[in-house]
């Protein structure tokens, strides 16, 4: 069973205890501890976010889906808090493709409301020299902040790679999915 969330750009997090509980529930991330519930999130544009236990004797996994709504609104810091106080411990994180700056046209206004969220970084330019977010930079800044560690950034463009949907691009309505599953152990 499955944990697909009805994804709203929001910062809600599902907590799953059993397989494929809260299926269809409205959030932007899920996470757990129980081996064998697989959960996931479904992404175009915006960036999917792998969270899992680094120290904790016992395994713990999220997976967010951090759209600039979502990042300006918390949803990693509420991953983050749900897994440590769940007793997680320390996380780390592996970054998944998403659209890159030069892609990512974006108003003055809204740039510097994630300027003030996240910090400077996150502001760039598009390949023609408009005002752009980095929401790469965005997810690092928001998981720097929250102590997590980065193992790995995907650096591919959906908007540029042919391998990816985008939204933004091409209008695509089609998603590509990030899972994750604690195994069972026999």
């Amino acid at each position: 069973m499955r944990t697909f969330p009805k994804q709203v750009h929001g910062a809600e997090i599902l907590s799953v205890v059993e397989p494929g509980e809260g299926h269809g529930g409205i959030a932007d991330g899920v996470v757990t501890s129980t081996p064998g519930a697989v959960i996931g999130i479904r992404s175009a544009d915006c960036v999917p976010v792998a969270l899992y236990s680094a120290a904790s004797s016992k395994a713990f996994i999220g997976v967010v889906h951090a759209g600039w709504r979502g990042i300006r609104e918390g949803v990693i810091d509420a991953a983050v808090k749900t897994l440590t106080a769940s007793g997680s411990g320390a996380l780390r994180a592996i970054v998944g493709p998403h659209i890159s700056t030069e892609e990512y046209e974006f108003g003055l206004d809204d740039l510097s409301e994630m300027m003030n969220v996240a910090d400077r970084s996150v502001a760039g330019q598009t390949k023609d020299g408009h005002p752009a977010l980095d929401l790469g930079a965005a997810v690092a800044v928001m998981l720097l902040k929250s102590s997590v560690a980065i193992d790995y950034r995907m650096q591919r463009c959906t908007a540029r790679d042919p391998r990816y949907w985008s939204h933004r691009s091409e209008g695509d309505v089609e998603r590509f999915a990030l899972m994750a599953e604690i195994e069972r152990r026999s």
